[in-house]
């Protein structure tokens, strides 16, 4: 048989199910499991030896029955350790664990797997289907995993536009109200480079202007365009975003002064993937922004190529003295937000840190991703700081 294999693997995940499964999960799970039972049985032996192509799209549906298989395990929230390590071992879904925790750096998306929003959607242009299987939204930040199962998104390394490099990513675009948001993917399968996860930004691109942030409701949609080289028409996707996470938002109309620094640390949202915190300098009545950063000395500044920005930085703490971690780069401009890994449990209390960067630490030879910073001398700010108070 043509997935012998594969059946072994999903019976092994049967037979871990937990008793306390519902009717209607489990229900969904025996039709999946009878799919792919009578898929390989729909093929007489002489088929299988004069049709490949038949075999492999019967193939195709039977992996696919086991990505819904693994997808309803993974949200109905009953997945033990020993169940875990049983569905990493099955096509599609190894890749879609290492996209969701295994393999990614980001310890939210460790922990992710019980608020993974199933949307499985595809478009097909030419010999490629470009899948969105399964996204996550907050309330902070939207990550959704990105395939074309068979097709390379990566160029190839050192070669010149050809052939070689057809079906690789040209452009990507994501969009909310018509408006571009600000994005980054990166490839989670290694050298095949078929399944890219993309983060989205509750940030406007606009590269010209001040960074311009936005307000996600809890339900809303989403375009993404993603154009291939070699490919004219982009692959088109309105995605639809539910909140899958509770979030606590705390909130703070108390504006610190201190060295001719207005800062407000105006929201704290708390979530089991993501903390996020807003900041925003503020100007005095009538003053500019360029009025406002002249009058701050020096040490607090640094510059770029829109010319001086203020050049303080974050730590958020708990009231045991637990400091988060931030994912991803620091942005800096006159209004911005930060993100930071989740607590572990929920705080009584938060202290959101400023600092300066006396001197910078360089992460050990080898080391990718979040690393512990050691070596970084920071002059902290106690004036500049906020407190903010778990309800």
């Amino acid at each position: 048989m043509v997935n012998t294999k594969l059946e072994e693997q999903l019976m092994n995940c049967q037979s871990l199910l937990p008793d306390q499964l519902s009717d209607i999960a489990r229900s969904k799970l025996d039709e999946t499991y009878q799919i792919i039972k009578e898929t390989d049985n729909s093929i007489s032996p002489i088929q299988r030896k004069i049709n490949v192509s038949r075999t492999f799209n019967k193939w195709w549906v039977s992996t696919a029955a086991a990505a819904i298989l693994g997808l309803t395990l993974i949200a109905s929230g009953f997945v033990s350790p020993a169940m875990a390590d049983a569905l990493k071992q099955i096509p599609v879904l190894g890749q879609i664990y290492s996209l969701w925790g295994e393999k990614n750096l980001d310890p939210g998306l460790q922990q992710a797997e019980e608020f993974i929003t199933n949307v499985n959607q595809s478009v097909t242009h030419g010999k490629v289907t470009m899948n969105i299987p399964t996204l996550l939204f907050d309330g902070t930040r939207i990550l959704m995993n990105v395939t074309t199962p068979g097709n390379r998104l990566a160029s190839e390394p050192n070669s010149p536009p050809s052939d070689a490099n057809k079906g690789a990513v040209d452009k990507f675009e994501v969009l909310y109200k018509g408006q571009p948001l600000l994005w980054n993917y990166e490839h989670m399968d290694g050298e095949t480079a078929s399944s890219i996860m993309v983060e989205v930004f509750s940030t406007y691109y606009e590269p010209r202007t001040t960074t311009q942030t936005v307000q996600f409701p809890d339900q809303f949609d989403l375009t993404v365009n993603v154009t291939l080289k070699g490919y004219d028409v982009p692959f088109q996707f309105v995605l639809p975003i539910t909140k899958s996470t509770p979030v606590t938002v705390l909130t703070s109309e108390e504006t610190k002064h201190h060295d001719n620094i207005n800062l407000l640390n105006s929201k704290l949202e708390i979530s089991p993937i993501t903390t996020q915190l807003s900041v925003e300098y503020k100007t005095k009545p009538g003053q500019s922004i360029e009025e406002m950063l002249a009058s701050i000395p020096s040490k607090y500044k640094k510059s770029n190529e829109h010319g001086s920005i203020i050049a303080l930085q974050y730590d958020i703490v708990d009231e045991h003295g637990v400091q988060l971690k931030p994912i991803g780069g620091h942005p800096i401009s006159e209004s911005y937000k930060i993100r930071f890994e989740p607590f572990k449990t929920l705080p009584s209390t938060v202290t959101i840190k400023p600092y300066l960067v006396v001197s910078e630490g360089q992460a050990p030879d080898g080391v990718k991703g979040l690393w512990e910073d050691k070596n970084m001398v920071k002059e902290y700010i106690p004036e500049l700081e906020t407190v903010f108070s778990v309800q």
